[in-house]
């Protein structure tokens, strides 16, 4: 049922996992919230989120209080069931999931390394779970648990099994060795924060952790280079302000999922900027008008400014590449969000409806996520529900920080 890693080559690369951190538990040992301890010039659970998250397409937490996490910036799931037990939580992540496959981290490892994270997801996807193992045991709140999971951790929650390692006699699990100290020193790597001295070594160990052994700065391009296809990462670099363009097929609905997505980025204080693209033409002039009469007279660009709103109207003589009109805009804004412009290479969101078409225009290799009311298991991308809004802004605010850090 199970057998030890040889290295990342020796099966199919598996679909991008998603990442959540587990931060349910009520801190007993602790005597205080640890989750929001003090930790280098931080919280602990913002230290880790800082270091691991760029290197994930979705990530989400999992906890009792939803309400203790919301300014994370990142979506919060509350825990699915009443009884406290790490079974409660990875249960909860694989159900909550926009993944097939789930990294469950708990929020007190800080000094886990992405280099590990990225092997177990990495892992072939023929494995229901990938378990670390050292000489200290399993390390299963930092494993990564197929969908398929399910099933058996319902099985635990119901008998009131509340020790997770259970689970790995009963799935298909795959372990990896880590033992041999490829990935860090394993009394490190797994040093967990139940208590205040465990908290004070940490604290210790972190003063002397230089901040790029934790989680390397390229971990943002590694990931946008091993997902998307050359051309779309060429558009990222030569593109002035980050550009990601909402797609689909006709009547899919796409600008209401635009809609969307916007007021929510607003909500968060994000400025957007907005281009479509009309196959067929437009005329934003009103017939009759002043600058109507101005263009008809020759004039290749008008203007009309006001103390509220500006409009500059150019006549061009081809369709303009994209790139061409993202560096038309000059005013501060934080992203690009395009409607259309399905054939530019700019990276992508499809949007999708059953009732329209049962499959994409996109490769998967040119897109961030799927929008849609039906699953595309051969999409190794997060997929969202058509009505997800927050999740999606949070999909862009990552893709944000992945572009930073690649510039």
């Amino acid at each position: 049922m199970a057998r030890a890693v040889k290295s990342a080559t020796d099966g199919p690369v598996a679909a991008p996992v998603a990442l959540a951190l587990l931060a349910g538990g009520r801190s007993r040992r602790m005597g205080r919230d640890k989750a929001r301890a003090d930790f280098a010039g931080t919280t602990l659970i913002e230290w880790l989120l800082e270091r691991v998250a760029p290197a994930f397409p979705y990530v989400f937490l999992v906890a009792k209080d939803v309400a203790r996490f919301r300014d994370l910036g990142v979506p919060v799931v509350a825990d699915a069931r009443a009884v406290e037990s790490p079974t409660v939580g990875v249960y909860t992540a694989v159900a909550a999931s926009p993944s097939p496959r789930t990294l469950c981290l708990g929020c007190d490892i800080p000094f886990v390394t992405t280099a590990l994270l990225l092997e177990l997801a990495q892992r072939p996807d023929s494995f229901d779970a990938v378990v670390p193992r050292d000489d200290a045991g399993l390390q299963p709140l930092c494993a990564v648990y197929n969908r398929r999971t399910l099933a058996v951790l319902e099985q635990m929650l119901d008998a009131d099994e509340r020790r997770i390692d259970l689970i790995f006699e009963r799935v298909h699990t795959e372990y990896l060795d880590v033992a041999d100290g490829r990935f860090g020193d394993p009394r490190e790597l797994f040093l967990n924060v139940n208590t205040p001295s465990d908290l004070e070594v940490a604290r210790r160990l972190a003063a002397h952790t230089p901040r790029d052994t934790v989680a390397p700065g390229e971990v943002g391009e590694t990931q946008l280079s091993a997902r998307l296809a050359p051309d779309v990462l060429d558009f990222i670099d030569r593109t002035l302000l980050p550009t990601v363009s909402i797609m689909g097929k006709k009547k899919s609905g796409k600008t209401t999922v635009l809609v969307g997505v916007i007021e929510e980025l607003a909500r968060r204080g994000r400025r957007v900027a907005v281009l479509k693209h009309d196959m067929h033409g437009f005329q934003l002039d009103v017939a009759g008008t002043d600058t109507d009469r101005l263009r008809r007279a020759g004039a290749v660009v008008t203007a009309i400014s006001s103390p509220f709103e500006v409009a500059v109207m150019s006549a061009v003589g081809e369709d303009l590449p994209l790139l061409s009109l993202v560096e038309r805009i000059h005013e501060p804004v934080d992203l690009v969000l395009t409607e259309g412009f399905a054939r530019q290479p700019a990276p992508k969101i499809e949007v999708s409806r059953a009732a329209r078409s049962g499959s994409l225009i996109s490769r998967p290799d040119q897109l961030l996520g799927i929008v849609a009311d039906q699953p595309f298991p051969d999409y190794p991308v997060p997929q969202f529900g058509l009505d997800h809004y927050a999740a999606v802004a949070d999909l862009l605010e990552g893709f944000l920080e992945q572009s930073r850090r690649r510039r």
